[in-house]
């Protein structure tokens, strides 16, 4: 059956020099490399988020250019119409986005110099 001598002893096999050594240098160049390959993989982001980025600003160029093109020939075509519908300037009101706090504050000056006290005590 089996030999009882065989299976004491250890199975240790000696393996290639040239083996070792191959592994070796892979291991070495990967290690090695690993900077190399992290920072080509910055650039590339880099790169394609700078495209992306010249990307959107010519794409908001280009819808500006229209809203202006937009707006000239609309005014070329109020300064072309007959002089009959221009006589009558169309007057839009502003849009105010902040509060008018000049006009609060004379409000409030003119309510303080003629009202009346407001606790019940006169001066006197």
């Amino acid at each position: 059956m089996t030999d009882s001598k065989a299976s004491k002893e250890p199975h240790t096999r000696s393996v290639n020099s040239q083996i070792t050594d191959a592994v070796t240098q892979t291991n070495t160049m990967n290690i090695g490399l690993a900077p190399a390959n992290s920072m080509a993989t910055l650039y590339q982001t880099m790169a394609q988020s700078m495209g992306a980025a010249l990307q959107n600003s010519v794409s908001n160029q280009q819808h500006v250019n229209t809203l202006n093109l937009a707006a000239l020939s609309q005014n070329i075509q109020l300064i072309l119409q007959p002089k009959a519908r221009s006589q009558q300037p169309i007057h839009f009101s502003p849009v105010i986005i902040q509060p008018n706090f000049h006009s609060e504050a004379h409000s409030d000056d003119n309510d303080a110099e003629g009202a009346a006290p407001k606790s019940g005590r006169s001066k006197g």
